[in-house]
């Protein structure tokens, strides 16, 4: 019986090609990492070769109406070639602090001086309402509460003067707003002068004759400033007279004197004859406080009748807070 040829097995088996096709797949990976590579870094390379310059744009975005500061921008280098001509070096950062945002700003926009507006500064007369005047005094010719004024505050005004003789303190103006304490307002404020109290002038919001007893005090007596509360509607009659001993009550009125002649009869009797010197009499003592004639109305009280427009009713607002007058005061 003849013998057949064996069967013969393939050279390779499934686990051999399975390992061949893991092996090239690995190979074009690898191949196609390194021309990836090689191409960022051509493209790095190329890149590096472009002149850059660095320029100013928004850190994140920004709305409409911003006012720009530091912590909105930042610094972001770009291709010369594409840099507007426009566009704003960190050198000329100055130029943006404090504008306005006039559109919006994505975030790595090149910030523009197109994008920006100054803010417009009105003027401080706007700020007056209708009736009202400014006046400024020096505070060598106010006691300006020991430079602890800020604009907003309201204080009282006497006045020291001599009149017949005598020297007379008395209320000029209650409730008299403080509209500036030198440069600073409630719209303009310096920090470092607010600290130090560093100013040399105190304007005050007055009606036009309250504006002329300013002046006429200021020329023939003393005026000291009081601090008032805000919230306190009432005025004061008080005022002093005379020396510091009439204001504490230790001087003494002389007695009286008679301005009779007293005449002497011969019948009359000793008993019924009037004495030629007055009984002596205990002394009286006087005091300097006295009220005014009249109530002095608060100067702020204008404040509540509707007078201020609605462009100025924000700059009151430390005033406006007050209550309603009393009958004393309209």
């Amino acid at each position: 019986m003849a013998k057949g040829n064996p069967t013969r097995r393939p050279f390779f088996n499934k686990s051999v090609a399975m390992l061949l096709l893991a092996l090239v797949a690995g190979l074009c990976a690898a191949w196609a990492a390194r021309q990836h590579i090689q191409g960022r870094v051509q493209l790095l390379e190329a890149q590096a070769r472009v002149p850059m310059v660095e320029r100013v744009v928004a850190a994140y975005d920004l709305p409409a109406g911003t006012r720009l500061g530091t912590e909105h921008l930042a610094v972001r280098s770009i291709p010369a070639s594409i840099a507007s001509s426009d566009s704003i070096s960190p050198e000329r950062f100055g130029e943006l602090s404090g504008t306005v945002l006039r559109s919006p700003l994505r975030a790595g926009d090149p910030v523009l001086p197109a994008h920006a507006m100054a803010q417009q500064q009105t003027a401080f007369s706007n700020h007056l309402a209708s009736g009202r005047r400014a006046i400024t005094m020096p505070v060598d010719a106010i006691n300006s509460v020991s430079g602890l004024l800020q604009p907003g505050d309201l204080i009282d005004l006497y006045v020291s003067f001599e009149y017949q003789r005598r020297r007379i303190t008395a209320p000029l103006l209650q409730g008299v707003l403080v509209l500036a304490t030198g440069a600073n307002t409630q719209h303009v404020q310096d920090s470092a002068q607010l600290r130090q109290g560093a100013y040399a002038t105190v304007t005050l919001d007055a009606a036009p004759e309250d504006a002329v007893k300013l002046v006429a005090a200021r020329q023939g007596g003393t005026i000291t400033a009081v601090l008032r509360h805000p919230h306190d509607s009432l005025s004061t009659q008080k005022a002093v007279r005379g020396d510091l001993a009439s204001l504490l009550g230790v001087s003494t009125t002389p007695p009286p004197t008679s301005k009779k002649v007293p005449v002497i009869y011969g019948n009359s009797a000793v008993r019924s004859v009037p004495g030629l010197a007055p009984k002596p009499s205990s002394p009286t003592p006087a005091t300097g406080v006295f009220d005014l004639p009249y109530t002095p109305a608060l100067a702020s009280a204008w404040m509540r009748s509707g007078l201020d427009s609605p462009d100025t009713a924000h700059y009151y607002e430390t005033a406006a807070s007050l209550p309603q007058a009393d009958a004393g005061l309209e």
